[in-house]
C-alpha cells in the first residue's frame, strides 16, 4: 500500500468532486480532475562544442534562468479511491531569452548578446519518477541547443522530470 501527501485544498476538491459524481451515480468507475499548476524552474542549456552563433564559437550560454513553467495533475478515481496521479502537459513561455558569449574573430574580448529561441513546449520529453510525498515536477529542466540548417540556434530537446504516483 502506497500514501500519498496532498494538500488540504486538492482533498477539498476531491470530495467536491466525489460528492458531485456520487450524486449522479450510485457508483463511480472513473474520472479525472485536470487543472493547470505553475512553478518557477530554472532552465539549464545543454550544448556541444559543434554550437556555433553568427559563424562563431560559443564560450557560454546563460543557464539556471527562471521562468514560470505550468502543467496539468491527472488524478484517476476509481470506487475504492485514487488510482494513479500523473504529471503532464508541460508548457512555458513561446520563447526564451537566452545570453549568449562569443568571441568575435581576431579579438580576446568575450560579446555578451540577448537572444530569443522559439521552444515548442510539445516536443517535451518526460522522465518519470516515483518519489513519495511529491506530485510535480522537478525545478531543473533541461534544453538542449543546436543549430538549424541557416546557422540559428534552436532548441531540439526538452527533458523535465515528472513526479507521480
Amino acid at each position: 500500500m502506497k500514501k500519498i501527501v496532498i494538500t488540504e485544498e486538492q482533498m477539498s476538491k476531491i470530495n467536491n468532486y466525489v460528492s458531485n459524481e456520487e450524486s449522479k451515480s450510485t457508483t463511480i468507475n472513473e474520472s479525472t480532475m485536470n487543472e493547470r499548476y505553475k512553478q518557477k524552474c530554472k532552465i539549464d542549456f545543454n550544448y556541444g562544442s559543434d554550437l556555433k552563433y553568427k559563424g562563431r564559437e560559443i564560450e557560454d550560454i546563460g543557464y539556471g534562468l527562471e521562468y514560470t513553467l505550468s502543467f496539468i495533475i491527472d488524478q484517476e478515481h476509481r470506487s475504492w479511491g485514487i488510482k494513479t496521479i500523473s504529471v503532464y502537459d508541460v508548457q512555458g513561455p513561446e520563447e526564451l531569452e537566452v545570453e549568449v558569449v562569443f568571441y568575435n574573430e581576431g579579438s580576446d574580448d568575450p560579446v555578451d548578446e540577448y537572444i530569443a529561441v522559439k521552444v515548442d513546449w510539445d516536443q517535451v520529453k518526460y522522465e518519470n519518477e516515483d518519489v513519495r510525498g511529491m506530485i510535480g515536477i522537478d525545478e531543473d529542466v533541461q534544453i538542449g541547443l543546436g543549430n538549424d540548417s541557416e546557422g540559428n540556434i534552436i532548441v531540439n530537446e526538452i527533458l523535465v522530470t515528472t513526479y507521480g504516483v
